[in-house]
């Protein structure tokens, strides 16, 4: 876009005019003023954490940065016919505070970082709290090592649950090579889905156990004689009768 009113120097190029050159300057102070806002921020929120117990690398990250640094901007505006393009220097910021952690993600444990912010004295991180009501900041040390502590005892349950089904599979397969043992899934209204491991015969009987993780064994679930369901009412009775 023509810049108008600008001014051709043959050492700098092209010269701003003196509108372009006071959104430059007030570009620059704006960038200054809020490195020092959020670098004061920064320093306060790391010092609260810290005087909570939090440990700096263990329970939090700090990657909070600035620098004086010289990039091409864009300012004014295209609608009014005010916006070019010129080159600053000024001090930038990058970076924040963020809760370590982890996350069960139905497969794995994953590491993870929560934002944090605070008011006050007060801090917040809707994830670990599960709301977004800010609260004193060893409040919110004990909601991140509960949270990650249920996300590690979640981890650990599904851990044991999938050895437990991997053996009870391995030990039908192996007592009943001709059968097909594999795992199903099933819900119930009170406690959500869960699986079933079933040991399924050629002629459509199958068992069905459930996994006792705390025991570390299997449950019957169901039973179906397939032969037991082609029989007439007859053949039932007299089978009941000579039991």
């Amino acid at each position: 876009m023509t810049n108008v009113g600008q001014q051709l120097d043959l050492f700098a190029g092209i010269l701003l005019t003196q509108e372009q050159q006071e959104m430059v300057d007030k570009h620059i102070d704006t960038c200054n003023k809020n490195a020092v806002y959020f670098t004061n921020n920064n320093q306060r929120l790391e010092n609260m954490l810290i005087d909570a117990g939090f440990i700096k690398g263990v329970d939090f990250i700090n990657d909070f940065k600035t620098k004086v640094a010289t990039r091409e901007v864009t300012l004014g505006y295209r609608h009014n016919n005010t916006q070019f393009e010129t080159t600053v220097t000024c001090t930038e910021h990058k970076g924040s505070i963020r809760l370590k952690g982890v996350y069960f993600n139905s497969k794995e444990l994953l590491e993870r970082e929560f934002n944090v912010d605070f008011d006050k004295d007060k801090v917040q991180c809707s994830t670990v709290q599960d709301q977004y009501r800010y609260i004193k900041p060893t409040t919110l040390l004990e909601k991140l090592r509960n949270y990650n502590a249920t996300q590690e005892n979640t981890y650990n349950e599904y851990v044991k649950r999938n050895s437990l089904k991997d053996s009870i599979i391995e030990k039908y397969t192996k007592l009943y090579p001709n059968a097909t043992v594999g795992v199903k899934n099933e819900y119930s209204k009170y406690s959500g889905p869960f699986d079933v491991v079933e040991v399924k015969f050629q002629s459509g009987s199958y068992i069905q156990f459930t996994l006792d993780n705390y025991n570390q064994t299997e449950r019957l679930y169901k039973k179906y004689d397939a032969q037991f369901e082609q029989m007439s009412v007859e053949e039932v009775l007299n089978k009941f009768n000579n039991q």
